[in-house]
């Protein structure tokens, strides 16, 4: 099934600490580790950002949201957080992850449905979206990169024609 990527374009409702060493939500667009990045040290911390637009989806089914960040540590310990996505005026959290140490990884957390509606997405939910991180604890960590990918299926073509087969 086709994937689309949304990328972060601008902050979002919530915007809880994550100042330290500076930085503002173009920090989260490129995937490159320590030059820029977003970090806190405080528990609870959550920041939010806007996406990019899908680009047409008309017709489309919507599978499922998976939001990716890509997060570090200052030193060799453990730092628990949560991925979280807005929608519907509702934030809602992944289970708690937990990183150790001052390597980039990559987490994510799927959404098949909406989960205030409790039914598939829409392409209104999707240009409404926010992703975030929250912060569980008191170790600090880092974030350096999220985006969204939609797994959809295209209404009405057939495999062998999507793939240019006919």
């Amino acid at each position: 099934m086709p994937i689309e990527t949304i990328t972060v374009n601008g902050d979002g409702n919530t915007i809880s600490g994550w100042a330290a060493e500076g930085g503002t939500f173009t920090n989260m667009q490129t995937d490159d580790g320590v030059t820029t990045k977003l970090y806190t040290p405080t528990n609870n911390d959550l920041r939010q950002f806007s996406l990019t637009n899908p680009a047409s989806l008309t017709g489309a089914t919507i599978n499922s949201i998976r939001v990716i960040a890509k997060v570090a540590t200052l030193g060799a310990y453990n730092a628990d957080f949560q991925i979280n996505i807005r929608t519907n005026s509702t934030d809602y959290n992944s289970s708690t992850i937990t990183h150790n140490g001052t390597s980039y990884t990559q987490y994510s957390n799927v959404w098949s449905t909406n989960p205030n509606t409790g039914v598939a997405w829409t392409i209104a939910d999707l240009n409404a979206l926010q992703i975030g991180v929250t912060k569980i604890g008191a170790n600090g960590l880092r974030i350096t990169y999220m985006i969204a990918e939609i797994d959809y299926t295209v209404s009405g073509i057939s495999n062998k024609q999507y793939l240019g087969f006919f």
